[in-house]
């Protein structure tokens, strides 16, 4: 049986907080896309919305600015188009970010695909993955992140990185620790690993007892440029994460045990660490798709303007006058508020073609 409790907002990048007992528990260990940037050599920026992202133009927020260099973009929410002026040779760049991954699964849900179809669509037309993260949600808790950060300072991580960096808290009162987070690489190489406790972070965020949320770690894999496409083409061939764990994970890191008898060099794996590298290799990508939209916008309303609005409609009450209502009638939507207004009253089967 599965309660839900605690559920945080929309926007928590496709995270949903439940509460499980111990026999239901079925995937305390789930892998989700976190972010992608594929870039490609046309400005055809048609055809890239019509065959490669798949949705209708008409539902998309058109606007004359873009970022990285491009001069306009597409944006359906969180899921973002760049265009190039002609002769520009970065042609067109599809980028989305967590939230647009879940917002994008909604869409692929709605035509029977998966990551891999999509991936395979980008590769095909030349697609060329700039950024692509992977985060690992880890419910069974394979090891302690502080477990992590003592064995790395003792020496017993086996890592291409030359360093690695942390940070964390500590609860004033009882000295009890408050978040571990590990990260290793640098955010500039084509590589870069952070490991963290998801469940402290969310307990901080929204105001969560922290024994409501069990245990969590999140392990996140910020890959660029050739190992982003590499990763990439390595999903498309195997379909599961195998290739992935062994070539980047564990070639990046990997814990061992201290032996007095042996050099450092030939020290052997962890128990732990092998569990988990094997168990990662198995999984699949998990999709959990969001078709909510433009909730920060929502928020936006009701922690800005709801109370301003009450207090116009609690005075209309007791004088008899109907200012509000007035207000909201004689209101003039913007092109971009018409856009939004389309996305909210469509379903993903009406967007995506």
């Amino acid at each position: 049986m599965t309660t839900t409790k605690h559920q945080p907002p929309l926007a928590n990048r496709g995270v949903v907080i439940v509460e499980k007992e111990p026999e239901a528990v079925q995937n305390p260990l789930t892998a989700m896309v976190d972010y992608l940037r594929v870039s490609f050599k046309t400005h055809d920026v048609n055809f890239i919305l019509e065959h490669i992202v798949h949705l209708k133009k008409a539902y998309m927020q058109e606007k004359e600015s873009g970022f990285y260099g491009y001069i306009g973009t597409y944006q359906l929410d969180h899921i973002k188009v760049f265009y190039s002026k002609e002769g520009d040779n970065r042609g067109v760049l599809v980028e989305m970010s967590g939230q647009g991954c879940r917002q994008f699964e909604s869409f692929l849900d709605a035509r029977k695909k998966t990551w891999f179809d999509f991936f395979k669509d980008c590769i095909n037309h030349g697609g060329k993955f700039s950024r692509f993260d992977l985060a690992i949600d880890d419910q069974e808790t394979y090891f302690e992140i502080p477990m992590l950060l003592e064995k790395v300072k003792k020496g017993e991580a086996i890592s291409r990185f030359r360093k690695s960096d942390f940070n964390g808290s500590l609860d004033i009162a009882d000295g009890s620790n408050g978040g571990t987070t590990l990260y290793f690489g640098s955010k500039k190489s084509e590589a870069y690993l952070c490991f963290y406790e998801k469940n402290h972070e969310q307990a901080d965020k929204y105001n969560i007892p922290l024994e409501d949320l069990g245990d969590w770690n999140r392990y996140e894999l910020r890959l660029k440029n050739d190992r982003a496409q590499g990763a990439v083409q390595s999903l498309i061939q195997s379909q599961d994460l195998l290739d992935i764990a062994m070539q980047i994970i564990n070639n990046y890191i990997r814990f061992v045990d201290a032996d007095e008898d042996a050099s450092r060099e030939k020290w052997k794996t962890s128990g732990f660490w092998k569990v988990f590298i094997g168990d990662v290799g198995k999984l699949s990508l998990f999709m959990q798709p969001e078709d909510e939209f433009y909730e920060k916008s929502r928020r936006w309303l009701q922690n800005s303007c709801a109370p301003t609005m009450k207090m116009v409609l609690e005075a209309d009450q007791v004088l008899g006058r109907q200012d509000l209502s007035d207000m909201v009638v004689n209101a003039e939507l913007s092109d971009k508020q018409e856009k939004m207004l389309d996305v909210l009253l469509a379903s993903p089967q009406d967007m995506v073609c």
